[in-house]
């Protein structure tokens, strides 16, 4: 059993990139509308229910775990995906998020007019589109005119890696370091510091860890650990994590991932 200093050692190498501590965060519904109030540009809109990690189970086909599924008051729903590693085809994640989402919620006999729009918000740590931007809005356009049609469906792509000096951008660079106070977005520095610095917030965190490494047998560990390796943790903090895979298994492990 780590004591109350190591556990807040270890935690505090999170971040909001990090799978673990952004689904905690975003257990709470007002942290999740801050986001999307800042990201949307939607100041009013007021989120009322949050299911982060949300499993739709599909028998026949594909299943897929959402970071956090969101409804605001008027049944329009979000989805918010993080991503450390350009290591997949995101867009076509996206696209089969947003099926899911139709598949799932939308009731049998409901007119296509009466399907709730569904937005897609794809936070990463790189810059997908490489185009030097912050944010990107992915619309549907007839092609050869300005026009854009719509069918309620909605793709917003923001990263850490540009920094336009916006407020958007500043939560970014909040998310890769998630530390101190902003003014901007006090509700998600609330709930950060709550599992950073908190008895109570650091024993959940820690609680959270704790059950993440005893479901998994050394194969899984040694597969997770891979994972995290992809998603850019350091050696350090997935030995705290693991902490029975030695030094010399992880940098190996470490090595191959490199390669």
């Amino acid at each position: 059993m780590k004591t109350f200093t190591e556990q807040q050692a270890l935690i505090s190498q999170l971040n909001l990139m990090d799978d673990m501590f952004f689904h905690k965060v975003a257990e709470h519904p007002e942290a999740c509308q801050e986001m999307l109030r800042i990201i949307l540009k939607k100041p009013d809109l007021c989120v009322k229910q949050c299911q982060p990690q949300r499993y739709m189970r599909n028998l026949d086909a594909h299943s897929v775990i959402l970071d956090v599924l969101c409804t605001d008051e008027s049944g329009r729903m979000f989805n918010i995906e993080v991503q450390k590693k350009d290591d997949d085809a995101h867009q076509r994640r996206v696209r089969f998020n947003i099926s899911n989402v139709d598949t799932t919620f939308v009731e049998k006999g409901i007119p296509y007019k009466n399907f709730p729009d569904v937005c897609v918000v794809f936070i990463s740590a790189f810059d997908l589109f490489e185009m030097d931007k912050t944010l990107y809005h992915v619309r549907r356009v007839v092609d050869g005119t300005d026009k854009y049609v719509e069918n309620g469906t909605h793709e917003v792509y923001v990263n850490a890696a540009v920094d336009d000096g916006s407020e958007i951008a500043e939560l970014m660079q909040y998310f890769i370091n998630s530390t101190g106070y902003h003014e901007n977005f006090k509700t998600v520095c609330k709930q950060v510091d709550y599992y950073k610095k908190s008895n109570e917030g650091v024993t959940v965190m820690s609680d959270v860890i704790e059950e993440y490494v005893l479901k998994r047998t050394k194969e899984d560990q040694i597969n997770a650990a891979k994972n995290m390796f992809k998603e850019g943790l350091s050696v350090e903090l997935i030995a705290r994590i693991f902490p029975s895979l030695s030094s010399e298994i992880l940098l190996q492990l470490q090595k191959n991932i490199s390669v």
